[in-house]
């Protein structure tokens, strides 16, 4: 309500040029977008690798502690080879509680990583993004600027527009312009 009265009170005054953005759109196909996300599968990936390795070892650590339980309750055992099963079993154990640790501190420091990147890095595309569009949002003469999201509409603040200029391809040409080119691939040779 406010931003209608807000418009009703500027259009007295001066023309309202308005345009809208697909912000999704933008964020999406961004170069830095897309290598952002290739490089966070490429960071999970490392850490699931890294934590399967982890999980191979306390695995492994698990089952000497059971073989070693079971060799101190093994009544063919003597008395003395029996104890010393059990001392061995019970060292394993500490062992084991010092992995849980090692193990559970790992996770959490590489999630907190992984989820410390992600929101950096949306942010700072996200800034990008913006500041592009506030550009030539002004260097066109817009007064306003909407979020219209194509994909999801009833994500965007706005669910229709008629004869509204969409920014959208402008902003998205002025983000990728600065992006590296690829690499030309080998030419071809006949044989």
């Amino acid at each position: 309500m406010a931003l209608i009265g807000a418009l009703a009170w500027s259009s007295m005054g001066a023309e309202i040029k308005i345009g809208t953005l697909d912000l999704q759109k933008a964020v999406s196909e961004y170069y830095k977008w897309q290598e952002a996300t290739k490089q966070m599968k490429a960071k999970e990936a490392a850490y699931l690798k890294d934590l399967e390795t982890l999980r191979l070892e306390g695995s492994k650590l698990l089952k000497e502690a059971q073989e070693l339980e079971e060799m101190a309750a093994n009544s063919a055992l003597n008395a003395t080879q029996r104890e010393e099963k059990k001392k061995s079993f019970e060292e394993k154990r500490i062992d084991l509680r010092q992995f849980q640790v090692r193990y559970d501190d790992f996770r959490a420091q590489r999630e907190n990583e992984l989820q410390s990147y992600s929101v950096r890095t949306k942010k700072q595309i996200m800034d990008e993004v913006l500041s592009v569009t506030k550009y030539i949002g002004e260097k066109e003469g817009f007064n306003l600027v909407l979020n219209a999201n194509k994909t999801e509409p009833a994500t965007g603040e706005v669910l229709f527009s008629k004869n509204v200029p969409d920014i959208t391809g402008k902003v998205l040409e002025s983000l990728n312009a600065i992006k590296s080119p690829e690499p030309a691939g080998q030419p071809k040779t006949t044989p």
